[in-house]
């Protein structure tokens, strides 16, 4: 059987009780097999301090926004955000973990 590497996950530290999802990035061909799903609830695993995590996500990509608000994620804030110069408006989620 061959393997190789279809997606990752990257969270930053846990600060009093609080992270950020930085991204999930998957192989657009394995999108909806659940792999997302596992990469997350891998990360929420981990730590036994994480009280909260919290994800950006630009507010057209509505694969991202369903993805994280049927994990329970709930909208934070709106904000508009430069990014490599094009001006962005990203929505800012949160999900309690306790």
């Amino acid at each position: 059987m061959k393997s190789h590497i279809v997606g990752f996950a990257n969270f930053s530290n846990i600060v009093d009780g609080e992270a950020e999802l930085y991204s999930i990035y998957l192989l657009p061909e394995t999108q909806g097999k659940g792999i997302g799903t596992a990469l997350l609830q891998e990360g929420l695993k981990m730590p036994p301090d994480l009280k909260s995590l919290l994800v950006c996500v630009e507010k057209e990509n509505t694969i991202g926004m369903n993805f994280y608000q049927a994990k329970g994620f709930k909208q934070l804030e709106e904000f508009d955000e430069l990014f490599d110069g094009h001006l962005l408006k990203t929505v800012r989620l949160g999900l309690n973990i306790t």
